[in-house]
């Protein structure tokens, strides 16, 4: 058991090193971010507890992005995981979704986010927020704001979300104040899909309701040099 746990531990790290790098192999598709943070509504509540109140607030026509779904999930599970700490068992945690037009984009202030049309996602906590000193360092790879035995993290978190939004076109930004919480601002760009590509998407959506039968026969190869890897690794299969 402990060899299995440190071997799933292992492959989960070089995933988000691989994230943070931006090596990843995605599989670009394109997706409601009102639909995907709606199906992930109860699997976010059960993350952050009963003690915190979680809002979603959803904007008017958002419109389609394109990204990796799985690794979506990844960066928004991640800045609720990070707000939950941030907030030590009690205050609100808000996720809100809505279009930036050009104009507004603009108008953000962020001299880093290029003029377009984006679809922002902003997951914003009542916590203890992040100091100056420190914004700067948060997306680094290992950096943690956490004091030393405080937590499991690997401070690969924030880091793998900076990789993944970096994959997909985008742009974050941390707002915080001391004792004010913070708020993580996801730009990523709008996508108008053609007429065929809707239609892919929506006979996707609903085969992916209809409950399949995944059993069947065959015969599994595995191919390992190292005797004892072998030995666990089938016996797992």
């Amino acid at each position: 058991m402990q060899i299995k746990q440190n071997a799933n531990r292992a492959a989960n790290l070089v995933r988000q090193l691989l994230a943070f790098s931006r090596q990843q192999t995605l599989k670009l598709e394109v997706l409601s971010v009102t639909d995907v943070l709606a199906d992930l509504t109860n699997l976010l509540r059960r993350l952050i507890g009963e003690m915190i109140e979680m809002k979603m607030v959803h904007g008017r026509d958002v419109s389609y992005i394109k990204a990796d779904q799985g690794q979506f999930e990844q960066v928004i599970i991640n800045l609720t995981v990070n707000a939950r700490d941030a907030m030590s068992g009690d205050g609100t945690l808000t996720i809100s979704i809505d279009n930036v037009t050009q104009v507004q984009s603009v108008r953000m202030g962020h001299d880093m986010l290029p003029r377009g049309d984006y679809v922002l996602i902003k997951v914003k906590d009542t916590g203890t927020g992040v100091p100056k000193e420190q914004v700067g360092k948060i997306f680094e790879p290992f950096y943690t704001t956490k004091e030393g035995g405080a937590g499991t993290g690997t401070g690969l978190g924030l880091s793998t979300v900076y990789g993944i939004v970096k994959q997909f076109g985008g742009y974050v930004f941390v707002e915080s104040e001391i004792d004010e919480g913070a708020s993580f601002n996801i730009f990523l760009p709008q996508f108008v899909p053609e007429e065929s590509e809707r239609v892919v998407t929506e006979r996707a959506s609903e085969s992916s309701t209809v409950s399949q039968d995944l059993t069947g026969q065959g015969t599994i190869l595995l191919v390992e040099d190292e005797d004892a890897v072998r030995m666990f690794g089938a016996r797992a299969l």
